[in-house]
């Protein structure tokens, strides 16, 4: 049974590291979770009082126009979470006036699930170690 979630922006954005510590093994740059979301505002899922999940979003200002970012998100199982940080990213996007939503994963199943809720793939990014 799908829970009903509620967004609020943390009151305390530290408390929120250790969900948030669990999209840091697919980070696609590498960077440590500190730099990936400094910046960026901090907001937590709710389900029944409890925090359930959290989330960053930051906006980056491009040449072609604003755009909100999502450094990184992770919660707890058993919650729709993707669907619910998706509508409100969404949301925050058509309140300050922003023309696009922006991420980075390297999960595939976020990639099949962020397709549903209207995300697309925009490009590839391709590394290679050399030390």
């Amino acid at each position: 049974m799908a829970q009903s979630l509620s967004v609020r922006l943390a009151s305390d954005p530290a408390s929120s590291v250790p969900l948030l510590k669990r999209a840091e093994r697919f980070a696609v740059l590498g960077e440590p979770l500190g730099e990936a979301i400094a910046g960026e505002a901090v907001f937590e899922l709710i389900a029944d009082g409890q925090v359930v999940g959290a989330f960053t979003l930051g906006i980056n200002e491009t040449a072609s126009g604003r755009q909100i970012h999502c450094a990184a998100a992770g919660g707890r199982p058993g919650f729709d979470l993707v669907g619910t940080m998706a509508r409100f990213a969404e949301h925050e996007a058509h309140r300050i006036g922003a023309r696009q939503l922006v991420t980075h994963t390297k999960r595939r199943g976020l990639v099949r699930r962020l397709e549903r809720e209207g995300y697309r793939v925009a490009g590839f990014i391709l590394t290679k170690d050399t030390a």
